[in-house]
This record gives structure tokens, C-alpha cells and sequence, in this order.
């Protein structure tokens, strides 16, 4: 017996997997009583599976055996054992008849009992892994781990588990759920939109590829904090991403999960919408998707480089607050002879490295600190401490008083 409470706490307690689709569930409740949600929208429905299995598991008592068989389930298995009996005491009373235990009839009859005996061993076995298919099956919604992207697969399951809610009142639908049936040799079966349908042959719904997503996360994280830091992005690091992508994503399954379990995250959500209204097949899904996530880390290294400008701007802008802090005499003199060199240095003819008066970070002192300005075609640069950034006019105006040509 299958406690349900063992299942609900299993849930509670289990460890916890990335549900990005939290912040989108506060809206099933909105999709079952009928608001408008568009009745291709692939994530909607299965969200609405999950709340629907999630409600009845919750309002089962305690210490119910939700894995009990249904009176008709009782029924289809009794008379298939009486049938398989009463064929199994025709041949061994046939068998009885003949003297001869070698000869073709006396073999074809025990045949018929070796039959019987494999199609009860295989319906025992198909029971078991029927009753433990279901039990997974409601901790697997419990705990959110099925993907949106999934079809037919999760509402066939949730149909012959007996979770259907077709009118998405809450409850499960009895008329159309589908009991098993007991099919030849002991295969269980089910009737599904009226065809029959082995459960060994059914295709099971497959789970969130939480960690291909998490890991495309904290990877951009990475290559965010190194903006922020002054590295520089590698761009065979990014043809390597790109074609580690294009790997991954030929699992249809792992494509589905990455636009419809992520849609915030990773911004697939015109993906779906356009798959959802069959507008875009899955090839081209597969390509945009790969060059939406590549374009995604570079925009998140540009960031993170913005930010680290940002600081250096401020760290070494001599006038950035005015009035707080003065120069000696001498220190003017030479910044403004450094200025003049630099406004009539060609800097076709090299990088020029000079010494500036600044103030240091974080006070009013002053110190000199050793720069270099160059320019890559029609590209400036200034390189101090090894690290070189884009300097473009406001900024050699402010930090050199340089005028740098248009």
C-alpha cells in the first residue's frame, strides 16, 4: 500500500530542483476556471495537469492507497485469470489424453500452459510496474519536475494514471480516465482517444533540463563578473559555446525543456509563442535559440564591461569632484605640459606613454600614475595597470584634457 501522506511528504521534504516557473504558476488557478489562455499554449496546459494532479493528491485522505484498482480494474483482471485458467485445465486435460509426452500435440498443448504461466508472470509484472508508474508520477508533479514542453506524453500519463481533468473543474474526470485492460500474454493496455495502446509502448513525459539551464546561468554569471573585472571575452570561447549548444539542443526533449521552462531566464518566450502557434518548426527554433543564448552572454559581458568603465571613468577623472580637492602648483604645470604634448603627439606614428596627476580613490590625495594612449585604425585606447579600455572623446577630454580628432 501506497500512503498518500508518504508521497505529500516526500514533496515537502525531497530536495528542492530549479522551478522557474513559480512565478507563472500564481496564474493556474486563473487557467482552470476558464480565463483566456490560448488553447495552444503548450506550458499552460501542462501547468495545469501538474495543479490538477497536485489538487487531488491534496485532497486525498491521508491515508488512502491512491493505487488501489478501481472496481473495473478488479473486474478485467478476474476474468482474464479465470479465462487463462480455464485455458490452461483445457490443455493440461488434452495433454492428459496422449501417451506419446514427445510427439507434436502432446508439446503444442504444453505450449498453451507455458503461455498461460508467462502471460500471469507478465501481467504481475506490468501491475507492479504500473502501480509504481503512478506513484512516480505524482511525485514527479509534486515536485514540478515534468517540463512544459512536453505534449501528448504528460496528459496520456495523467489519463491511464487516473488524474484526467479534462474540464479543469479540480477534479479528476471518471468517464475520462482510462482503466487498464488486460491484453494478450499479459500485456496491460489503455484505450486512449480510441486507440489501443500497449503500456509498455506509451511514451513517457520527460523532465525540466534544470541543469543545461543552470548551468548557461551561472556561466553567464562568470563571464559577467569578468566585464565588471576588465577581462576580455574570447571569441573562440564563443564559437565553442555556440557549437557545445548546437550539441546539446539536437535532444528534442532538451530543446523543448530550454524554451518553455525558461522562458524568463533565458528570454524564449517568442520561441514558444510562434511554436505554440505553428509559425516556426523545431529546426529553426533550434538555430534561433542557439543564437539568442550566444548573443545573450556576450550582452552580459558588454554589461559587465560598461560597469567596470564606469568605475575607471570615476577612479580616474581628475575634475570628478570639483572644489574637495586642489593640485599643487607644480602638479598643474605638468599635467598641463603633458596635455599640450599629447593634443600635438601623431599617434599614427605609435602609443605614447606619459605620467598624469589624478586624485586616488576614496580621498583627496593625489598621486601620478603612468598611462598609455594609442589608437588601433580609428580606435583609441588608454592602458593603465595593464588593462586597456576605448577612449573616446568625452573621456580623453575629461581624464587628459585631450581633443581627439572627429
Amino acid at each position: 500500500m501506497v500512503n498518500n501522506a508518504l508521497i505529500q511528504g516526500a514533496a515537502k521534504t525531497g530536495k528542492q530542483f530549479l522551478d522557474v516557473g513559480a512565478a507563472a504558476a500564481k496564474g493556474l488557478s486563473g487557467y482552470n476556471s476558464g480565463s483566456a489562455t490560448p488553447a495552444n499554449d503548450r506550458a499552460a496546459k501542462n501547468k495545469a495537469i501538474q495543479s490538477n494532479v497536485n489538487n487531488y493528491m491534496s485532497n486525498l485522505k491521508t491515508d488512502m492507497d491512491f493505487t488501489s484498482f478501481s472496481p473495473e480494474e478488479t473486474r478485467t483482471m478476474r476474468n482474464f485469470l479465470m479465462s487463462q485458467r480455464t485455458e490452461y485445465a483445457n490443455a493440461a486435460k488434452e495433454a492428459a489424453k496422449l501417451g506419446d509426452t514427445s510427439s507434436p500435440e502432446y508439446m503444442q498443448y504444453v505450449d498453451v500452459m507455458q503461455n498461460v504461466n508467462n502471460s500471469f508472470k507478465n501481467m504481475a509484472s506490468q501491475i507492479g510496474a504500473y502501480k509504481k508508474g503512478k506513484v512516480d508520477y505524482a511525485e514527479n508533479q509534486l515536485s514540478g519536475m515534468y517540463s512544459n514542453g512536453n505534449g501528448d506524453a504528460n496528459k496520456n500519463a495523467a489519463i491511464i494514471y487516473g488524474f484526467a481533468d479534462v474540464d479543469n473543474d479540480g477534479k479528476k474526470d471518471p468517464g475520462m480516465n482510462a482503466p487498464f485492460k488486460i491484453l494478450q500474454g499479459g500485456n496491460l493496455g489503455f484505450d486512449l482517444n480510441g486507440v489501443e495502446v500497449s503500456y509498455n509502448d506509451m511514451e513517457q513525459p520527460f523532465f525540466k533540463d534544470n541543469k543545461l539551464a543552470l548551468g548557461i546561468l551561472k556561466d553567464n554569471e562568470s563571464i559577467y563578473n569578468k566585464g565588471t573585472q576588465g577581462g576580455e571575452i574570447n571569441p573562440e570561447m564563443l564559437k565553442s559555446y555556440k557549437a557545445n549548444l548546437e550539441a546539446q539542443l539536437q535532444n528534442r526533449n532538451t530543446l523543448k525543456s530550454i524554451i518553455f521552462d525558461f522562458e524568463s531566464e533565458l528570454d524564449t518566450k517568442s520561441v514558444a509563442d510562434r511554436i505554440d502557434a505553428g509559425t516556426l518548426d523545431w529546426d529553426d527554433a533550434r538555430n534561433e535559440v542557439v543564437n539568442l543564448l550566444v548573443n545573450a552572454r556576450q550582452d552580459v559581458f558588454n554589461e559587465g564591461k560598461k560597469q567596470y568603465t564606469a568605475k575607471q571613468n570615476k577612479a580616474n577623472t581628475p575634475n570628478n569632484n570639483p572644489g574637495t580637492w586642489v593640485m599643487s602648483k607644480n602638479q598643474s604645470s605638468k599635467n598641463e605640459e603633458e596635455s599640450r604634448s599629447l593634443n600635438t603627439y601623431d599617434f599614427n606614428n605609435g602609443p605614447k606613454t606619459f605620467s598624469y596627476v589624478v586624485r586616488m580613490p576614496g580621498n583627496d590625495n593625489t598621486t601620478a600614475k603612468n598611462y598609455t594612449v594609442g589608437k588601433k585604425g580609428d580606435v583609441y585606447f588608454v592602458t593603465e595597470g595593464g588593462i586597456s579600455t576605448k577612449l573616446d572623446k568625452p573621456k580623453a577630454k575629461a581624464m587628459f584634457n585631450l581633443d581627439l580628432p572627429n
